[in-house]
């Protein structure tokens, strides 16, 4: 198999890959056929096929994104005995999800220990994976998982994920076509293909709960080749010689700023409204099994001031990322010092701040995402008729939060939830499994942390529906 990481491999120096690593990788892999195979009880196919009247075949679920939430979630109904499923992913095979594409941290944010995409199968976690790779630093000497390694080790994990996965694959727009069925009408290299599902699961990540936040006005009147966003693919390469300023000061911000610096950057300056970085220990507080379990079970109250004090605080980048920054002596900070305008001057692309005038080559904005899913196009059709936290629920005076209210509001099994009673009741067959999704059900979705609990939701409120639906035939049924 091909490894998309192999451009990045100076992440991997000062790992020695074992001699017999393929060998062992494919041993692991069969034990995981094995181990799933032990597990597979009831080993029975529990739900009917089911044909559209127009004799087009239906899927039980379509996930829309294959990286590590959509492979979890496409194995989770796997083992549910729900097999009649798809994954589309609209990038190219083993390129999918953040790692390879915008992500810069060296190492990811989690620890390494954290399990998530298993399922509990000891064989299909990261440490066996990495065990078998690798015979050098051993598992207790390595720190922190390098960001390609993560990307190896999803790629192998798809290889047990018995699921079709279609990449190179867009979708385009999702609809209501009958009582309970869905339209996913997806664009390929070789024309459109349209799929029927009785559901879907919007697993595509943290701008799949909306889009990457450009300040318009701070972009309006600049040409494109003069500013990204911290999310897009950029290459670093071309930043020689340049002054770069950034504006933000959380984890994408500081890598984007390192990246800049390593790459032989003239100057790179960050800028951040707050005077001081987020800081404290948030990892403790997260990790925490009640937490991450149950929170989706607590009322709203409880539930939007978790939230609202999470997204308020700001996530602080690592100390790690800081520390790339901090090699460097042609970097500057500038706390409390937002922007407030930019344009085009002789010099380069001036900014605005309440402290001065500044003059750059690029603009970097670390400005994260607006949650919105009516910016999504392909719910296109239920724009208007999701319901919001902001129509479900009103914060007592002092505890607003315009962006947390754009957030859906979701059911007990991850589900969109009309924001009139019977103006779309499909949306009950649409799961999100991405970002979106905090809310409601915690830190459980696009992030690795949560993910063994949120997936229990997930899968729970599907097969939940769909033997509700066909309970009645099934105790019908009972052998006389």
């Amino acid at each position: 198999m091909a490894n998309p990481g192999a451009m990045f491999e100076n992440q991997l120096s000062g790992f020695r890959i074992r001699e017999d690593a393929d060998q062992r990788l494919e041993a692991l892999l069969q034990k995981v056929r094995y181990d799933l195979d032990c597990l597979d009880y009831p080993n029975l196919d529990w739900l009917p096929q089911q044909q559209h009247e127009s004799g087009a075949h239906v899927h039980d679920v379509v996930i829309v994104g294959a990286g590590q939430g959509g492979l979890s979630a496409g194995l989770a109904l796997w083992r549910e005995r729900v097999r009649n499923v798809v994954i589309i992913d609209k990038a190219p095979a083993e390129r999918e999800g953040p790692w390879i594409n915008f992500a810069r941290m060296r190492t990811l944010r989690t620890p390494k220990y954290l399990t998530g995409p298993d399922l509990g199968i000891p064989d299909l976690t990261f440490r066996s994976w990495y065990n078998a790779r690798f015979d050098d630093p051993a598992w207790d000497a390595m720190q922190r998982i390098p960001r390609t390694m993560w990307m190896d080790y999803l790629n192998w994990f798809r290889q047990a994920v018995d699921v079709p996965i279609w990449n190179d694959t867009v979708v385009e727009t999702i609809e209501e076509v009958g009582p309970d069925i869905l339209r996913v009408v997806c664009r390929r290299a070789n024309g459109t293909i349209v799929l029927l599902t009785r559901k879907v699961v919007m697993a595509n990540g943290l701008e799949g709960s909306g889009q990457w936040q450009l300040p318009e006005n701070l972009v309006a009147d600049l040409p494109k080749d003069r500013y990204a966003h911290t999310s897009e693919p950029t290459d670093f390469s071309k930043f020689g010689a340049r002054r770069i300023a950034v504006l933000g000061i959380g984890a994408s911000s500081a890598d984007a700023a390192a990246e800049a610096l390593e790459a032989g950057a003239e100057q790179v300056e960050l800028f951040y409204r707050r005077t001081k970085p987020a800081s404290g220990e948030r990892r403790r507080w997260i990790e925490n099994n009640g937490f991450l379990r149950h929170f989706a079970e607590l009322d709203d109250a409880r539930r939007w001031r978790a939230i609202r004090t999470h997204l308020l605080a700001g996530t602080p980048a690592p100390a790690w990322s800081m520390d790339r920054i901090n090699q460097h002596s042609n970097v500057a900070f500038h706390p409390g010092e937002g922007w407030t305008a930019t344009k085009m001057s002789p010099g380069g692309v001036e900014v605005t701040t309440a402290k001065g005038d500044y003059v750059f080559d690029m603009l970097l904005f670390g400005t994260g995402i607006v949650v919105d899913l009516d910016l999504r196009p392909e719910l296109a059709s239920f724009h208007g008729k999701i319901a919001t936290w902001g129509d479900r629920y009103t914060p007592p005076a002092g505890a607003e939060c315009s962006p947390l209210a754009k957030y859906p509001y979701l059911g007990r099994g991850a589900q969109l939830t009309e924001k009139e009673p019977g103006a779309a009741p499909a949306l009950r067959n649409i799961h999100i499994f991405n970002w979106g999704a905090t809310a409601s059900m915690g830190i459980s979705s696009s992030s690795i942390t949560g993910m063994k609990f949120g997936l229990n939701h997930l899968i729970t409120g599907i097969t939940g529906d769909f033997y509700r639906q066909l309970a009645d035939s099934h105790i019908a049924s009972y052998p006389n």
